[in-house]
């Protein structure tokens, strides 16, 4: 009986991989005239004052020819991240800033509302989101707001993370370019399942008409993909930009304790989907982690043979050399695939204890 459950996870997972590949050589960006809507980009800030001063510069250098305006909300800081927000936005009138009040209550994701006051105060029909720590390409606004053609209501940019070449720096690459990847496959194919508000752009009136972030301020996070599942339930259609050179650069986690609390951060909303297809899924794909996991020790004791384990391990590798050399190519970032040993090495283990850390035991913290 185990052999064939693992035989079954196996081949879900080589089939979902194999559906992602084909979303990937799908994927095309919206083709004809760029759009030029009016743009607001709204930046949610919280103790921010190491990198606010960059990405206020990469914002500053956006080439694009339509209306925009950037609001920055600073959401209760208590280091110089509004002193320093408040100086650079005296000189550049395009920012603004926002202040949610220190005695504002405590919520699971503060995050999302701060994005509700920016987007409260937004002129704009198109807001776009973009995290603290990123820092957009000069193309990036261009390319994403030239995605909103017809009736384009979502458009979802890809990332890439900063850092060196260190196992720590190296995993959080691949394993960037691979959320990515899914996210844009899932778009491509016409069903969202991964999405980043760290690089996403929507119009200001789905967002209202499908209630905002009201019904979602419970969870620790859902101000991306949760918002997008809801919002693919209206007669709207969405893209994902393809553009390389729209990528937005993200901050790494400095240590692997930290990535261990991010991971079980993102894995805290797993069972909270609307969807309970989407949330067996994500359960049946984690239970082929865990045995990846445990395989070893039910074989060296005998419990099953080596194959049982080694089989399914050698099925994910080269899924993962196929899908992630697909994606690499289309992006530009093929070269990423040469740190294909350490995410495997790590994704696993870490996965594996990441998922119960977030969403049974709930330990972890935001920053």
């Amino acid at each position: 009986m185990e052999v064939i459950l693992v035989g079954i996870l196996t081949g879900l997972y080589v089939l979902m991989f194999l559906y992602f590949t084909i979303g990937i050589l799908r994927a095309r960006k919206p083709q004809g005239v760029p759009a030029t809507p009016g743009v607001t980009v709204v930046v949610p800030l919280h103790n921010e004052e190491s990198c606010v001063l960059r990405t206020l510069g990469a914002l500053e250098a956006q080439q694009y020819g339509g209306e925009w305006e950037v609001i920055c909300v600073n959401d209760r800081s208590s280091d110089r991240t509004r002193e320093l927000l408040e100086a650079y936005t005296k000189d550049h009138p395009r920012f603004r800033v926002l202040n949610v009040p220190m005695d504002s209550p405590p919520l699971p994701s503060p995050k999302k509302r701060a994005l509700e006051v920016g987007f409260a105060e937004a002129r704009f029909e198109i807001l776009a989101t973009m995290d603290a720590d990123c820092t957009p390409s000069p193309t990036w606004l261009s390319s994403m707001a030239g995605c909103f053609q017809g009736n384009i209501g979502i458009v979802q940019g890809g990332k890439r993370n900063n850092g060196g070449n260190t196992p720590l720096f190296a995993y959080q690459k691949l394993d960037t370019l691979g959320f990515t990847l899914i996210e844009a496959a899932g778009f491509s194919m016409g069903k969202p399942m991964l999405a980043s508000a760290a690089a996403m752009a929507y119009r200001k009136d789905l967002f209202y008409k499908v209630g905002g972030f009201s019904d979602l301020m419970q969870y620790t996070s859902g101000d991306d993909d949760m918002l997008v599942h809801k919002m693919i339930r209206e007669p709207v259609e969405f893209c994902y930009n393809m553009d390389p050179y729209a990528i937005i650069d993200t901050e790494p986690v400095y240590t692997w304790k930290g990535l261990l609390n991010q991971r079980a951060r993102w894995a805290s909303n797993g069972t909270n989907y609307a969807n309970p297809l989407y949330v067996l899924f994500l359960t049946l794909i984690y239970c082929f982690y865990v045995w990846l996991f445990v395989g070893p020790v039910f074989a060296i004791t005998g419990i099953v043979d080596w194959e049982h384990w080694l089989d399914p391990l050698m099925a994910k590798v080269i899924i993962d050399i196929l899908f992630l050399s697909i994606g690499g190519y289309r992006l530009r970032l093929l070269h990423l695939v040469l740190w294909l040993p350490i995410v495997e090495i790590v994704q696993i283990p870490l996965i594996a204890i990441a998922v119960p850390m977030g969403s049974i035991f709930k330990k972890f913290k935001w920053k």
